[in-house]
């Protein structure tokens, strides 16, 4: 095997170990995996081997396996040739790129909040949403990147997933590189940073109102406070930041 496909991990930074104990197995080992891919101590683009990782994590192919099906959802990875090749995924490292992307992800977010609104949002739903919330807030103190990441990305793409639009829903892959494309560098700040503190404070407070929007059955107020979400990354330095930091 080529060197250039092996996991590649940062030397000053030891391989986090597999957090398997008070939970399943398979939420540590994609949690773990989740974090190094995130970090980039797993480089874009590297082959994952499931023998290695195996190895590597000391756990059996069948959580690991589960855990490659959690991240390639999340669209950390990319898996073909018969789900026998687990590729990280590679996402844009340009700022223009990633802004045009970004200006897409504002039609789709605001139409979906729109749909999910006038057809009624189901109390299963809005409890899956409300708990994806107090989620993100459990992962602020102290910052649990990693964990708030999980619940970010699932926010929007739940709601995307349930406006009731199949051709929307073929775009969640412009959710989740966009979503990807800007945690490595706030993950890279430190807890106490104030673009960090600040960047955390106003999506809290948009999440939720997009999330009451929504629920309220009002679709342009529900339309309105997602793509005032979207203008707020658009309208900062967080593009330009992440792209700068030489890989989104």
């Amino acid at each position: 095997m080529p060197s250039d496909v092996r996991p590649k991990a940062r030397s000053s930074k030891p391989m986090p170990k597999s957090r398997a104990t008070g939970g399943r197995l398979v939420d540590g080992i994609t949690a773990t995996l989740r974090e190094m891919i995130l970090d980039h101590s797993i480089a874009p683009g590297t082959v994952l081997l499931q023998t290695e990782w195996s190895e590597r994590l000391q756990v059996s192919r069948t959580p690991l396996r589960e855990a490659f099906r959690i991240l390639e959802q999340e669209g950390l990875v990319r898996v073909s040739n018969g789900n026998r090749t687990i590729e990280v995924a590679q996402f844009t490292s340009r700022a223009d790129e990633l802004r045009g992307l970004y200006e897409v992800r504002e039609v789709l977010d605001g139409l979906a909040a729109r749909l999910l609104a006038t057809h009624g949002l189901p109390d299963e739903t809005a409890g899956e949403l409300e708990a994806l919330l107090d989620e993100m807030d459990a992962a602020m103190q102290p910052f649990d990147s990693g964990r708030w990441f999980s619940a970010h990305m699932a926010f929007h793409v739940r709601i995307a997933e349930s406006c009731g639009n199949s051709r929307l829903r073929q775009q969640l892959d412009v959710i989740k590189m966009t979503s990807v494309s800007l945690h490595a560098y706030l993950g890279e700040l430190s807890p106490t940073d104030a673009r960090l503190v600040d960047a955390l404070t106003t999506a809290g407070k948009q999440h939720r109102a997009i999330l009451d929007a929504v629920r309220s059955g009002n679709g342009d107020l529900a339309e309105m406070a997602a793509c005032q979400h979207i203008r707020t990354v658009l309208h900062s330095d967080l593009i330009e930041a992440a792209a700068g930091r030489g890989g989104a």
